[in-house]
């Protein structure tokens, strides 16, 4: 079973929300948590009271709850940014250090990278009608689950919080989504919004789960690729921006990856992909 949560101290998740309800129809199911919750085929939409960023162990709670599985967990949510970029964003969850925005130190969460990059490429359409920015995100913040978890989000500021039209395309996209089948992959180097591995995934047939910037493998623990692998059910290959890395780094990285059993590829590698979401 799938979930989608909503959190009510998120405005933008509850816009999300709202657009799922408006463009499917839905049944009740049992409250959750004394609040409402509804399911369509495999999938149950419900809300949380919490901030969903410290809100651990939620899919425990949902087993529980519902007498499901969980196979997916995909968090409703703003994005907030500096640069204030219309954006629609996916991202796995976890901490590479510290964990200052929830989760648990030193601990990622299973990423979904099937799901999570099918996401990303159909919002890419809506995205171009909407002025939007289309990318993903590195891996970060909470909360911590045990299920394959990824956020999907609409900012970067109040306005696009706002805006119902981006909620609705968002809603759009996780009523039809199927997961993509591609190589699995793990993203390592570049900026915060994994610029080269969200072109790479719009373009090539690669699924990415755990990216992990730059700045993270500086500061990360030692056994952080390590971590990422694990965290990333059925990868096969690993995708490194050499470009942001100091060359030494690159080839400890590098021989790091071999060890792990990894392929490591660089884009004439990947087979290109004419799904028309990519269009």
């Amino acid at each position: 079973m799938r979930f989608l949560v909503a959190s009510e101290g998120d405005e933008a998740g509850l816009r999300q929300r709202e657009e799922l309800l408006r463009l499917a129809s839905w049944t009740r199911e049992e409250p959750f948590g004394g609040r409402e919750a509804w399911r369509i085929r495999d999938m149950i939409l419900l809300t949380i009271p919490e901030v969903h960023l410290y809100r651990d162990h939620l899919d425990r709670d949902l087993e529980s709850s519902f007498d499901e599985q969980v196979d997916l967990v995909v968090y409703l949510s703003k994005h907030r940014s500096e640069s204030g970029r219309p954006s629609l964003t996916v991202h796995p969850i976890g901490n590479s250090g510290t964990a200052e925005f929830g989760g648990q130190p030193e601990t990622l969460v299973p990423s979904a990278p099937r799901w999570m990059t099918a996401a990303l490429r159909r919002l890419r359409p809506a995205g171009k009608a909407l002025s939007y920015e289309v990318t993903f995100e590195a891996t970060h913040h909470g909360p911590y689950l045990a299920s394959p978890t990824f956020y999907i989000e609409q900012g970067s500021t109040e306005r696009e919080w706002e805006d119902r039209e981006a909620s609705r395309a968002i809603a759009r996209v996780l009523l039809d989504l199927r997961p993509l089948e591609a190589p699995i992959a793990i993203g390592l180097g570049g900026g915060h919004y994994m610029p080269r591995h969200t072109d790479l995934a719009l373009r090539k047939r690669i699924a990415f789960g755990h990216l992990i910037p730059t700045y993270a493998l500086g500061k990360g623990s030692s056994n952080l690729v390590e971590r990422a692998l694990e965290r990333t059910d059925g990868a096969t290959l690993a995708y490194l921006h050499r470009k942001t890395l100091p060359k030494p780094e690159v080839r400890a990285i590098e021989k790091r990856l071999e060890a792990l059993g990894l392929r490591i590829v660089r884009e004439a590698d990947l087979d290109s992909d004419r799904e028309d979401e990519t269009s």
